[in-house]
């Protein structure tokens, strides 16, 4: 199965082994039967923030396809496949407040805590109130938001590999139509921030919180990197920090291949060594 239909990039090449899993009881199988097998594991959910290599992945990637969720009270409760811009939509249907940070994010649930996802000034870290994790056993747990030891686009699931299968989000009451205005300011600024007709998958780099907050996109911006381009790949015209696949046919060598030149432009020019928050997902 192609990859690159999955993703937001539109870019990687075949899964030796794919399959969807629509119930969080399947997810667990599939990732426990990998494991079993001595097969990697892949969970995809929306496809964005990823990079699939041209040759594909030589193992099973699991399509996470639960998005089941409930609203009881003021939490909301969604299974790891949920759309993070859906569960906006819902929080703003209950007069829910806390959830309009993630109005337009293209990922799902288990990936935006698996990268700690976040804008305007947001992020799950700050709205998690627990989560149903399971390890390779395959046996679930209940678990709190220190479980995940967030940091900034960071999570322990970065190293310590389990699977998301649910989690509950604490939100607070609020005006609907304030909360209605707030996710449709969020989701205007992406629009015209970031590209909707071309292929992308986001930020390439995060930004610099230490000393002060210092944007990856004004330091590539100043690096010079507008207009660079390798082959299909090129940085967006309206965002440095993006890489969009233009013309539908950049590979994932050309993509790696850009982010190291801009990565080294912001060197050279600030002495700034840039870490990536695309995450590049091996043969």
């Amino acid at each position: 199965m192609e990859l690159a239909p999955f993703t937001t990039f539109g870019i990687g090449g075949p899964a030796k082994y794919f399959t969807k899993a629509g119930k969080p009881q399947e997810l667990a199988a599939a990732f426990q039967a990998a494991h079993g097998f001595g097969i990697r594991c892949f969970i995809l959910g929306g496809g964005s923030n990823i990079l699939f290599a041209d040759e594909g992945f030589d193992g099973l990637v699991v399509k996470d396809e639960c998005r089941e969720f409930a609203v009881q009270e003021n939490i909301i409760t969604a299974q790891s496949g949920a759309w993070l811009d859906g569960l906006v939509d819902v929080a703003t249907e209950n007069s829910l407040a806390g959830f309009e940070f993630a109005a337009g994010i293209p990922g799902t649930v288990g990936g935006a805590i698996y990268g700690n996802a976040g804008a305007f000034g947001g992020c799950l870290a700050d709205i998690l109130e627990s989560a149903v994790v399971c390890d390779f056993s395959g046996k679930p747990k209940i678990v709190g938001p220190g479980y995940f030891e967030f940091a900034y686009r960071r999570s322990r699931l970065k190293k310590d590999f389990e699977l998301v299968l649910s989690a509950s989000f604490k939100l607070r009451p609020g005006e609907k139509q304030r909360i209605a205005d707030r996710a449709s300011e969020h989701r205007q600024l992406r629009r015209i921030k970031h590209p909707t007709e071309y292929g992308c998958a986001g930020s390439v780099f995060k930004n610099i919180k230490k000393p002060s907050l210092m944007p990856a996109g004004k330091l590539l911006e100043e690096a010079g990197v507008r207009g660079m381009k390798v082959g299909g790949a090129e940085v967006f015209e309206k965002h440095c920090n993006i890489i969009v696949n233009k013309r539908g046919d950049a590979s994932a060598r050309e993509v790696k291949e850009l982010a190291d030149l801009m990565k080294q432009a912001a060197y050279d020019n600030h002495g700034i060594e840039l870490e990536y928050e695309l995450i590049a997902i091996e043969p």
